[in-house]
Formats: structure tokens, C-alpha cells, sequence
């Protein structure tokens, strides 16, 4: 890679570096994902294979901040430097280029990352998220392209119909026809400028106020309806843990999204390859950036790890070779707010319909009777022996939970189930 000589090429440059980043984390995350269904599949595990359903919709999710990432290079001004990969590009393919980069951007991508991140975090709050299981993936994906298609379309009409109104054939482009012959600013419709560099017409791109405009109307939205879902499940999450990570979730979405919005619009009043025009880009596209990153994180790799640990907890082999059998098969559905931390897993071995039939549970690796006593919460008597009289489990579903531990009951809850995908 050469040398950079502005400040424009080092923007360039660390998108360039930033996007290669985040490709190789997402081929991660798409590959834990995979791995975790294959685990899940190879050891029988009923509860995990309901709780990772939703694993299609999680590697859309990743995919879709790929794609976005490999899209957003299509405005970079470096790329149309001489000896760099559009350079050689006719005047008109690179207005294509950059007439494609806001409706694939701003139209698709970036609308339904954000609401498949939304229909995750939505999914938690059903009754019974994973009945029947292999239709609900098809319905998440259905309601996210509806959801995104009203968006599509008005981007449709201002990047690509809007032109041929301006631009009839045979005038090519000029600047004046541009706000349908100046009746509203330029910069409403100009998805791109003309720029000479090297004796050569080049097409910079730059993003339309009505597109930002599109996207702003959305973001209310969407934005209104994240925070009404996000106060319903406070009150339903009751794992500390849990609870940072949806303020963290909620914080990420409501906060850099409408910051990526006032970038891009601010970005009209500047020129593409002129410092101010390029910081704003970049710091829209840092925003989408760690939007993309945290909703990874939180909804992807943070859920996967605490169910592969909590599988590790209740399923590993006996030592002593012993299998007690279990009663109940099938899946078995519970509160999977207990993924929140490590220190929660505990209370996971008071309630034995986790443990699907045949497979051992965790306190047969205890020899000792007070370890398993502590897992299972059975007292012993002054003398060291297991109580079976009048006895009173510190894992009771009718009995308070401890400081600090979910309550696990047998009961019907008031409120919805929890499944947290986050």
C-alpha cells in the first residue's frame, strides 16, 4: 500500500484497515455460531438447541454488517485515485457506484441490521419464541425485508428515478439541472460530484439530504420503538448482568444511530476530498461501525459463550462413569436469564429437568458430600449426613430466590418468559 499524502488518504487508509477488521470478526462470529450449533447437535442438548433457534437470524445479522462494511468502500476517494481500483472507471460507472453505495447503504443494509438486531432483542419477550421453530426464522426475515421496504423504495425514487427526471438522456450531467432544475438545493439530490483529477473527470460520492432525510424518518422510528421495547424488558430481566448488557444495547442504538444521521446530513455543508466532507463520512461510518461491533458482541458472541459455559457446568461426564436417569424428555423450557454470569450457574443444578435423560449431572463429579450437598442444595444434619426428613432445598421454586440469584419456579410466571438472545 503507498504512502498517503493528505490527511483525506489517511481517513481513507483507517476505513480500509477498519473494514478488514471487521470482515475477519464477523467470519469469526459466523464461525462460533456454527460451532456452537454443531455442539449442540453432537451432545443431544435439548434446552441449548431451543435457546440457538434463532442461529439464522444471528448469521444475517453478521452478515449484513459484512456487506455493509464492503459497500461503504465504494465512496472513498482513495479508490479513485490514480493506479487504484476505480480509476480506470468511465465518469458514468462511478456515479453508479455512488448512486448504488446510498441505496444499498442507506436503503438496505443499514435499515435492516438495524432491525434484525430489533427482532432478536424481540424475540426474547415471547411467550413461546420457539414454536414452531424452524418457521419462526422465515418470519424474522420476512417482517425485517416489510419492515425495510417503505425505506428501499423512498431511496429508490430520490438515488435512481429522481435522476432521469433531472437528467434526461442525451444532456448528460450538469450541475444546474441538479434540485430539478433549481427548485430546491443541489445538495437535496446530489448523490455524487464532479471532480477533475489527472486531467480526468472522477465522480466523488457524497450522500443526498433527502436520502438522510429517509434515514432520519426511519431512525424516529425505529429509535421510539427500541425504547418502548427496552422499558418492557427492564422489568422482565432480573439478572444484574443482564440488565448492564441492555443498557448497553439500548445506549449503542438510541445514541450512535442518530449521531450517524446528523454526520451525513452535516456533511452537505462541505465537498467531497475536502477535509470537513471527509471527517463527517468517517465518523458516520465509525458510528454504524461500533453499532455493528456492539450488537455483535452483545447478541451473538456474549450469549453463546455463557450457554457453552453453563453447558459445560451441567453436562460434563461423570468420572465415575455413573449416568443417572432424569425424568422428563424433550425441551424443556425455561428462564435462560440465568445465562446473566457464572455465579448464577449454581442455581441451574437445583431444577433436574435441565439435565436431558442419560446424561449425567454435574454433582456425580463431586465425591465429597458436602460438594454435592452445596450443589444441590440439600443440608446435612449436625453429624455431616444428608437431612431426608423435613428437609428445606435452598433451591425451593415456592422459597425466595438468595440475594442475588434469579427464582427458579415450577409455576406459571406472571410475566412473560424471558429468552434472552442478548
Amino acid at each position: 500500500m503507498p504512502l498517503t499524502g493528505s490527511a483525506v488518504d489517511v481517513l481513507g487508509v483507517t476505513t480500509l484497515v477498519l473494514v478488514l477488521l471487521l470482515i475477519c470478526a464477523g467470519i469469526g462470529c459466523i464461525a462460533y455460531v456454527l460451532y456452537f450449533r454443531a455442539r449442540i447437535q453432537k451432545d443431544r442438548l435439548p434446552a441449548l438447541q431451543d435457546f440457538n433457534s434463532l442461529w439464522i437470524v444471528r448469521i444475517i445479522l453478521i452478515a449484513l454488517a459484512i456487506l455493509w462494511s464492503l459497500v461503504e468502500l465504494l465512496r472513498l476517494p482513495l479508490l479513485r485515485r490514480p493506479n487504484w481500483l476505480f480509476h480506470s472507471l468511465s465518469f458514468r460507472w462511478q456515479a453508479n457506484l455512488c448512486r448504488f453505495h446510498i441505496l444499498s447503504s442507506l436503503g438496505f443494509l443499514e435499515p435492516c441490521f438495524f432491525l434484525t438486531a430489533l427482532f432478536l432483542v424481540h424475540g426474547s419477550l415471547r411467550k413461546a419464541p420457539f414454536t414452531p421453530r424452524k418457521s419462526w426464522n422465515g418470519k424474522v426475515v420476512a417482517l425485517i425485508l416489510m419492515c425495510c421496504l417503505p425505506v428501499f423504495l423512498f431511496q429508490l425514487f430520490f438515488v435512481v428515478i429522481s435522476p432521469r427526471i433531472e437528467f434526461k438522456e442525451g444532456t448528460g450531467y450538469i450541475l444546474e439541472n441538479e434540485g430539478y432544475g433549481g427548485k430546491v438545493p443541489y445538495y437535496f439530490t446530489q448523490a455524487f460530484e464532479k471532480v477533475i483529477m489527472d486531467a480526468k473527470e472522477v465522480a466523488m460520492c457524497r450522500y443526498p439530504l433527502w436520502s438522510t432525510l429517509v434515514l432520519a424518518g426511519f431512525g424516529i422510528l425505529y429509535s421510539a420503538y427500541f425504547l418502548l421495547l427496552g422499558w418492557r424488558m427492564v422489568g422482565v430481566v432480573i439478572n444484574r448482568y443482564l440488565q448492564r448488557r441492555l443498557y448497553g444495547l439500548l445506549g449503542a442504538l438510541l445514541l450512535l444511530l442518530p449521531l450517524h444521521v446528523m454526520f451525513l446530513g452535516l456533511s452537505v455543508l462541505s465537498k467531497p476530498t475536502h477535509l470537513p466532507f471527509e471527517l463527517l463520512s468517517f465518523f458516520g461510518f465509525i458510528m454504524v461501525l461500533l453499532c455493528s461491533t456492539i450488537g455483535e458482541g452483545i447478541l451473538v458472541i456474549r450469549p453463546i459463550a455463557d450457554a457453552l459455559a453453563v453447558t459445560w457446568v451441567m453436562y460434563t461426564p461423570s468420572e465415575s462413569g455413573r449416568d443417572s436417569d432424569v425424568p422428563g424428555e424433550g425441551a424443556v423450557s425455561v428462564s435462560m436469564s440465568v445465562f446473566g454470569s457464572d455465579d448464577d450457574e449454581v442455581s441451574l443444578f437445583g431444577n433436574p429437568r435441565l439435565f436431558p435423560k442419560g446424561q449425567p449431572r454435574a454433582a456425580d463429579i463431586q465425591d465429597n458430600e458436602h460438594s454435592s450437598a452445596r450443589s444441590f442444595g440439600r443440608p446435612l444434619d449436625h453429624i455431616g449426613n444428608f437431612n431426608n426428613h423435613n428437609e428445606t432445598s435452598f433451591f425451593n421454586p415456592d422459597s425466595p430466590a438468595l440475594p442475588g440469584k434469579p427464582l427458579i419456579s415450577h409455576h406459571q410466571p406472571r410475566n412473560p418468559a424471558f429468552y434472552p438472545f442478548l
